[in-house]
């Protein structure tokens, strides 16, 4: 697949999900019921493409899930918020750092203590989201009883020069 057959693919679905929103409270599931029904065709020129996004995403889930659905052990983890895997820092072969995934229950105190530095190392921040959610809402602020729409309050902050 070619990295123009994805773009328009994308483009398609966003073109569903802004539909979606015109029509009512937006729904992943209808979209996907769409797709399938109404679009078989564009599915099949992404399928591998999709088969290997799908997978990534599942196994990502399952490293992040909190329990093991196949364990007969009590889970010494379970009232913690940690996934069954585990973010450990390492130092790859070229000298750069890394981090691998660790099964929890496998997890040593030099893991733990690996961990616990290199957060240590790195200042605390808030994510790139929260930033410009905060941004957007300082200065959609003034507006706020003059409009409910946040893209119209933005717009009017735009003309204001703020």
């Amino acid at each position: 697949m070619s990295d123009l057959e994805l773009r328009q693919f994308h483009s398609f679905l966003e073109d569903l999900i802004d539909e979606s929103f015109r029509t009512g409270r937006f729904s992943a599931d209808k979209i996907v019921l769409r797709v399938v029904t109404e679009y078989p065709e564009r599915l099949d020129n992404i399928r591998m493409h999709l088969n290997d996004l799908g997978l990534r995403a599942l196994i990502r889930n399952n490293c992040r899930a909190k329990n093991r659905t196949s364990s007969v052990e009590p889970d010494m983890f379970g009232h913690y918020g940690l996934g069954k895997r585990v973010a450990v820092p390492y130092v790859d072969d070229h000298g750069k750092n890394r981090w691998d995934r660790k099964p929890r229950g496998e997890l040593s105190f030099d893991d733990l203590d690996r961990i616990r530095e290199r957060r240590d190392e790195r200042p605390a921040r808030a994510s790139r989201d929260q930033k410009e959610l905060e941004d957007i809402a300082k200065r959609a602020e003034p507006y706020r009883s003059l409009t409910e729409s946040i893209s119209q309050a933005l717009a009017m902050a735009e003309r204001d020069g703020r």
